[in-house]
């Protein structure tokens, strides 16, 4: 899959959060969009998966693909419980068999099967934002986009988490691009780390990560270059 943005311009009022900006998401593995809150990480996001559009630039790669989305926010329906929130993005691309057991599955995988009864406002926000990547995973799609997915999480939730996305990107290879400005996160999870700073937003410098996820706790020393690297350390 070859996902490219080319001399992109995006401004809101006198703001300008863009100003030909390029960035490319072709290599295989998963991508990380690294940057400090406030640099336009969250506009780039949003103009991926159609929410904002670019005043001007082209987006190529992502014509006719299915996206699942974690935002900040958890986006739940108020009026319906955690289970039917899931049901809700499944039924137009699933068996109603398929459908409940998919439910189950990310329910668990997200430590919420005894709370699928709840309704958004009976839940804490770490637990909302837990109902909302079981949402997307259960929906899959061609691209995975996360904004800051695990915000508001207890640390072994995360690791349980991200090691899961780890394993699924292994299993399928779906797209994976997430935001952060957490240096832990990145290093964890990321084959491919883009650094940005703004705004205007602009690519200041892109990293690989040649050692595999399950390695990575074993090879601190290697580790600390890429830490370095994204500390802006020479």
């Amino acid at each position: 899959m070859k996902l490219q943005i080319k001399d992109m311009f995006k401004a809101y009022g006198d703001l300008q959060v863009m100003k030909g900006f390029n960035i490319d998401f072709s290599a295989a593995g998963i991508h990380c969009v690294f940057g400090p809150s406030g640099c336009g990480k969250t506009t780039l996001l949003n103009i991926l998966t159609g929410i904002d559009r670019a005043d001007r630039g082209e987006v190529s790669g992502f014509k006719d693909k299915t996206f699942s989305c974690i935002f900040q926010e958890d986006r739940l329906l108020p009026w319906s419980t955690v289970e039917e929130n899931i049901q809700f993005v499944l039924e137009s691309c699933r068996e109603k068999r398929e459908i409940q057991d998919n439910v189950d599955r990310y329910l668990a995988l997200v430590d919420l099967v005894r709370f699928k009864d709840c309704y958004p406002e009976q839940l804490s926000g770490g637990m909302k934002q837990r109902a909302s990547i079981a949402r997307a995973f259960a929906y899959g799609g061609d691209v995975l986009l996360m904004d800051e997915p695990f915000k508001g999480l207890h640390f072994e939730l995360k690791k349980d988490l991200m090691d899961y996305l780890i394993q699924y990107w292994n299993q399928k290879s779906q797209f994976f691009i997430f935001i952060t400005h957490d240096i832990e996160e990145a290093l964890y999870m990321a084959d491919h780390i883009h650094i940005l700073e703004g705004p205007p937003l602009q690519l200041k410098n892109q990293i690989t990560i040649q050692i595999h996820q399950n390695q990575r706790a074993q090879k601190k020393d290697e580790m600390e270059v890429y830490r370095e690297l994204l500390l802006g350390k020479p």
